[in-house]
């Protein structure tokens, strides 16, 4: 395999050429300490195997951060704890980078209580706030932070240091035309722009000698009229490998224009940023990494065979499955946990004032991650009604914990709402979690029975020591005057049986599984509106999966009524507005996507027959929520037993 190849960084010798990217946690203190939490969130994901883990963004000064729990570097107090962090990664084998950020105009002022800076005083879309333009005599101020950071990052023990010269933040302003609009020294020219962070560059290697090793991280295009582009980042990437910069690594965007770019969320181009890659690693000497959404080894072997690029990056996808690498080695790749890109359980989870966590991992963050522990008691029969992702999750754990797990689903295939889910545009890699359990549940030994609708009678025969219901839930269908006698389907036949809709089709509601349907059907080109009662549509959805659905949306022309409720159907759609009674036209069929209700009836029979204290709910048969929940329920459950 290529990523296992040994490679060096200057004088930093990898064990193999696959890099942990920094993907902020907030696990640390509100004042940046490192706490025991991130130190184990980290060592299991050395215990996997990278040869280079860059820890999360570290901010250089307090003005400089973006969540509220954010590692931190400004202040020499924080060495001893990143010292605490480092050691017990390299004892694991893996080798350490410490990343160093001030976010600019992208910081989060609510975290901060600090005003924002920035070369001009352009504000970031994102962020709503317009920031303060650094004056020319405190220029050296905000350098010194950065170096005074590195000089800490150096005294802690890392191996190297990387530094963020890319994705919209300080340095990048500087860096862009878009947003540096000085008259003086360190803006106008190219030379001038870059101006700010080669000093910086220089102030480190001068304090610290030419010897550590430090990568920098760019964005290769902002794609922007009047950004930053792939010729100055090739200008750039040149002129670093110049001053002794040991690798690039290449990402695109911007956090404040392009940050679903940025964050390769589903619905972009995946493989953008490897091409990007490829094409400035033609112009230099030293190692290029590739980074973006790598989430199985056949891609990251892929990139590095192709020559793509000479190291590959992975952020979630380690903590989506921290044995990611060892997987691969052994031969498992099927039975690695491949990072869907959705950032619900992970970055919305964290921009929600959440707890850092994945959709699919319920275990990160926590120490006993990398092994489930064994049962006490092993050895229990215990049934599982239901195959979605509680079920699934719920059968893999209490298999681990030695139980003889006996899974049932009333369909020919797993999955629950895993595959409906998985058929909009760009949800295709929801499917590698169905694929996952495929391979994993029959190895721990768990009997599957698929097409087997369980009833009252056989439960009452089992003699099961524990049984679940992880039933899920069922479409909500409305009782709306004329609506049976037009036809309707609900988005469930629609998306997972393949029910035709017609040329011209109404959706009532629009949550996420509506808007999904709607750019399902619109991209297959039917005419579709969108009945929303309440005034904000797809507002249970990630901020900037919602972005590009609504861009798609609009570019096919898919009417939106927000605030509107259907009254009735008869020759129109009557509907309900704050202005009044306005009617739409009659579409070929309604589609219903209002909602889903637990189905737990099976359950309330077993509550008649059996004791309850053996009974369990979990999943959507409990409550309807989201598959991170779904999942963590599973595993819990699991945990239990």
């Amino acid at each position: 395999m290529e990523f296992t190849k040994p490679i060096k960084l200057g004088t930093l010798e990898l064990k193999n050429r696959v890099v942990m990217a920094p993907v902020k946690t907030g696990y640390s203190t509100i004042d940046g300490q490192v706490t025991n939490e991130l130190v184990q969130y980290y060592v299991n994901r050395a215990k996997g195997g990278v040869g280079l883990i860059v820890l999360e963004s570290a901010y250089v000064d307090p003005s400089g951060k973006e969540i509220p729990r954010q590692l931190g570097i400004y202040d020499d107090s924080m060495v001893e704890g990143l010292r605490r962090l480092i050691a017990p990664l390299q004892e694991a084998g893996s080798k350490v980078a410490v990343y160093i950020n001030h976010a600019g105009r992208v910081a989060n002022t609510m975290a901060t209580k600090l005003p924002l800076i920035a070369p001009s005083s352009v504000a970031c879309p994102s962020i709503g706030v317009e920031p303060q333009a650094i004056p020319h005599d405190e220029i050296k101020k905000w350098q010194r932070a950065y170096i005074d950071a590195a000089i800490r990052a150096y005294k802690a023990g890392a191996d190297a240091l990387e530094i963020q010269f890319g994705h919209g933040y300080l340095i990048h302003q500087f860096l862009s035309p878009h947003t540096n609009k000085r008259e003086d020294e360190y803006g106008g020219s190219f030379e001038n722009r870059i101006r700010f962070g080669i000093e910086i560059l220089e102030g480190i290697q001068k304090e610290i000698g030419r010897n550590f090793p430090i990568i920098v991280r760019i964005s290769a295009n902002e794609f922007l009229p009047d950004g930053w582009t792939l010729e100055d980042a090739i200008k750039l990437a040149k002129i670093l490998e110049k001053k002794g910069v040991q690798a690039i690594d290449v990402s695109l965007g911007s956090m404040c224009e392009f940050a679903p770019v940025t964050m390769q969320t589903l619905g972009t181009n995946k493989g953008q940023s490897w091409e990007y890659a490829s094409k400035i690693k033609k112009e230099l000497d030293i190692p290029v990494i590739a980074v973006g959404r790598i989430n199985s080894p056949e891609l990251a072997e892929e990139i590095l065979s192709s020559d793509k690029a000479d190291l590959v990056a992975l952020g979630r996808p380690l903590v989506a499955d921290p044995l990611f690498i060892e997987k691969a080695v052994s031969g498992r790749t099927k039975e690695i946990r491949r990072c869907l890109a959705c950032h619900q359980g992970c970055f919305d989870e964290l921009r929600g004032g959440r707890r850092f966590g994945c959709n699919i991992n319920p275990s990160v963050g926590k120490e006993d991650e990398i092994e489930i522990p064994k049962s006490p008691t092993p050895g229990k029969k215990v049934v599982i009604i239901g195959a979605g992702p509680a079920g699934l999750e719920a059968a893999y754990t209490a298999a681990l914990r030695g139980h003889k797990v006996t899974l049932y689903d009333e369909n020919e295939e797993m999955g629950g709402q895993l595959i409906s889910a998985s058929i909009p545009p760009h949800k295709e890699e929801l499917k590698g979690i169905v694929e996952y359990y495929k391979e994993v549940l029959p190895k721990v030994g768990v009997e599957i029975k698929l097409g087997h609708r369980v009833t009252p009678k056989e439960l009452a025969k089992w003699e099961a020591d524990e049984i679940v219901f992880a039933t899920g839930g069922q479409p909500i269908v409305p009782t709306i005057p004329g609506l049976k006698e037009h036809g309707y389907l609900t988005a469930v036949e629609v998306l997972k049986e393949g029910k035709e809709a017609g040329d011209t089709v109404a959706i009532i509601g629009g949550g996420l599984i509506g808007m999904e349907t709607a750019d399902y059907l619109s991209q297959k080109g039917k005419k579709v509106m969108v009945i929303e009662l309440l005034e904000e549509v797809a507002r249970d959805m990630g901020v900037f999966e919602k972005n590009l659905l609504m861009k798609r949306l609009k570019e096919r022309d898919v009417e939106i009524y927000v605030k509107t409720k259907l009254k009735e159907v008869n020759n129109a759609l009557v509907t309900e507005t704050e202005e009044g009674e306005k009617k739409l036209p009659l579409p070929d069929i309604i589609v219903l996507a209002v909602g889903v209700k637990p189905e737990a009836s099976l359950y309330e029979e077993a509550k008649k027959i059996l004791p309850e204290d053996k009974l369990h709910v979990i999943g959507d048969a409990k409550q309807v929520r989201k598959i991170v929940h779904a999942i963590s329920e599973g595993r819990a459950l699991g945990l239990s037993l």
